[in-house]
């Protein structure tokens, strides 16, 4: 009969660790060898899990960590370059850029009153967002990777509220809303400000459309 083999990505120590184990081979039948991976075979955990692998014969495997920089990629790493609005150095350690899904709402109407009608995404709570501020973005709209200049924050000018993701869709036109589309942070502009009136925004837009073009004009399509 062929050898099969089961691997377990363990998370757990010692007892635990082995029971874990044990638990996924409960009941398969046939002769099995299962394997449990870690990252760091000198840490107190690989140590521990190795030593229950021994006593419950299970074999345990070094994972070789995925390096960038000079430094591991992790999932931490990459949250805390998102917290602080780093969307660049996050697609590098990603392979693409991050990106977030959510249905298309209805929203206050401000863009529209302003000249650049946006698109309101509901994004789900459990989704990690990067820092507030002005995103040079693309959109999923319909399978058609359309460009976007984003605000991701209160609206300050308009005395604060509930945090937005909103996008002005760069030459596109469509009724999209109920829609669930996709939406990649490419580059950060720059940070979320109050402005002394709707005109002043209206220009700073403008430049920020501007330089959403700039961003992502020599950027390879998808």
């Amino acid at each position: 009969m062929t050898e099969k083999k089961i691997i377990a990505v363990v998370g757990a120590t010692g007892a635990q660790g082995g029971g874990l184990v044990r638990a996924i081979l409960a009941d398969k039948g046939g002769p099995f060898r299962p394997r449990a991976l870690t990252r760091d075979v000198n840490s107190p955990k690989a140590q521990a899990l190795a030593a229950a692998g021994a006593e419950q014969g299970f074999e345990v495997v070094v994972a070789t960590p995925v390096m960038e920089g000079g430094e591991v990629v992790s999932s931490t790493r990459i949250r805390n370059l998102l917290l602080a609005g780093d969307v660049t150095a996050a697609a590098r350690l990603l392979g693409r850029p991050y990106g977030v899904k959510g249905k298309v709402v209805h929203g206050e109407k401000r863009g529209r009153e302003l000249g650049f009608p946006t698109i309101n995404l509901s994004v789900p709570l459990q989704r990690l967002l990067p820092r507030d501020g002005i995103y040079a973005m693309t959109v999923r709209v319909r399978d058609e990777e359309v460009v976007a200049a984003a605000s991701l924050g209160v609206r300050p000018t308009f005395g604060g509220g509930d945090r937005t993701l909103e996008a002005y869709l760069l030459d596109w036109e469509g009724d999209v809303y109920g829609d669930t589309i996709e939406a990649a942070f490419v580059k950060r502009l720059r940070d979320e400000l109050r402005f002394a009136s709707a005109e002043e925004l209206t220009e700073q837009i403008a430049r920020d459309v501007e330089a959403t073009r700039a961003a992502l004009r020599d950027r390879p399509h998808s």
